[in-house]
């Protein structure tokens, strides 16, 4: 089974559970539990769980959600380097005519070079890129 891309929307739909996404984000991660299918994320979507959660009463969460993922062997955080940031400037380059953030692009190409088809979030940019997204 390909693995799925995680991105900030699923973390943040699972954190918080006044999210409209909640109860659907904690029943897919409990799919993919279940089905020991792999995750794979980039240190950029850690970055803005990071920002997002920031507020002291979300911090633990945050802490908890990356702790969790650094050490678990179902995931594969891939590092921001600078071949992957020009990947991702020049992906946002191309698309000026979208809303998608340069961490979308960067998201992007990590999928596309992964072949990955599902991306765990609610975010339409992807679908824009020709992706499916898993919270509708």
């Amino acid at each position: 089974m390909k693995p799925v891309f995680v991105d900030t929307s699923a973390f943040i739909a699972m954190g918080n559970k006044r999210d409209q996404f909640h109860r659907q984000a904690i029943e897919l991660r409990n799919q993919f539990i279940k089905s020991k299918r792999a995750h794979i994320t980039t240190s950029a979507v850690l970055m803005e769980l990071g920002n997002a959660f920031s507020p002291t009463q979300l911090r633990s969460t945050a802490i908890r959600l990356i702790d969790t993922i650094k050490i678990s062997r179902f995931w594969q955080v891939i590092p921001i380097n600078d071949d992957l940031f020009d990947r991702g400037f020049a992906k946002f380059k191309q698309m000026a005519d979208k809303e998608w953030s340069l961490i979308d692009c960067i998201s992007i190409v990590i999928a596309e070079e992964f072949r990955i088809i599902e991306i765990f979030t609610n975010d339409h940019h992807f679908e824009q890129a020709g992706f499916k997204i898993l919270m509708k």
